[in-house]
């Protein structure tokens, strides 16, 4: 990452709207903890994943998550859910999901964590000026899943709105409709991702379904596991219809 890309205190304060005070008890506590140090000054710095971080712990008490019991039962759940998914490698499941408002950013952008960070953190900022209330956050893929170019792709980085807030320029709706899904654990890669798309493909074609649309990785990330990205779960989701019949 250039150096053009990290950020003191000071500036991660008012791009987060953030106390220092509050940055430096994160960093106390091992929650956040800035990503470099200058040998030569010894200032440490934020990066752009650090700062979608700290937007998630933001996002997590505006969601209302602090009740010490709803926030034990979401990391007993998640652990126990992460555990599974481990063993069970994929978990599939056809789900109909209603109308999803989202913010969203699409272009043709390079694929993988750091470029996504940088977009998901602009995109926090972009729901902070209409008022909205973030959500989970999702990439869409515009292409096929089994050939997009990691390097350059038609991708579109989205934030749900939840709630749904009145429609405006920057925002879209993704319409209700029927997925094929499969929940696993770890950071999606092309070789993870395309053995599980393999898997919903197969399970399209012998249960007599054909896709509608575009694929979306769905990001479920709580404060609990956003230090350990190898543990995130994570929601392929393939919109699908059921195939016409002669």
């Amino acid at each position: 990452m250039s150096l053009d890309q990290y950020y003191s205190i000071g500036q991660v304060a008012r791009i987060c709207s953030i106390s220092i005070q509050t940055l430096r008890y994160y960093d106390k506590i091992g929650l956040i903890i800035p990503n470099y140090t200058d040998k030569l000054t010894g200032y440490r710095y934020y990066s752009n994943r650090d700062l979608l971080y700290i937007k998630i712990v933001q996002d997590m008490k505006v969601l209302h998550f602090t009740s010490i019991e709803q926030r034990t039962a979401r990391f007993l759940m998640l652990q126990e859910l992460g555990g599974g998914l481990k063993d069970l490698d994929v978990l599939v499941e056809l789900k109909r999901f209603p109308d999803r408002q989202i913010i969203s950013d699409r272009g043709r952008y390079a694929c993988g964590m750091e470029p996504s960070i940088v977009k998901f953190t602009e995109l926090f900022s972009r729901v902070d000026a209409i008022g909205g209330n973030p959500g989970h956050i999702m990439t869409i893929y515009h292409e096929n899943f089994m050939t997009f170019d990691r390097m350059e792709s038609d991708l579109e980085y989205c934030i749900i709105l939840n709630p749904a807030g009145p429609d405006t320029v920057d925002t879209r709706i993704i319409p209700e409709g029927d997925y094929i899904t499969a929940l696993y654990c770890g950071i999606p890669n092309d070789i993870s991702c395309k053995r599980i798309y393999s898997k919903l493909l197969q399970w399209i074609e012998e249960n007599g379904y054909v896709e509608n649309g575009a694929s979306i990785e769905h990001y479920i990330v709580d404060m609990t596991q956003m230090m350990k990205p190898e543990e995130f779960i994570v929601e392929l989701q393939v919109p699908v219809i059921k195939a016409l019949t002669l």
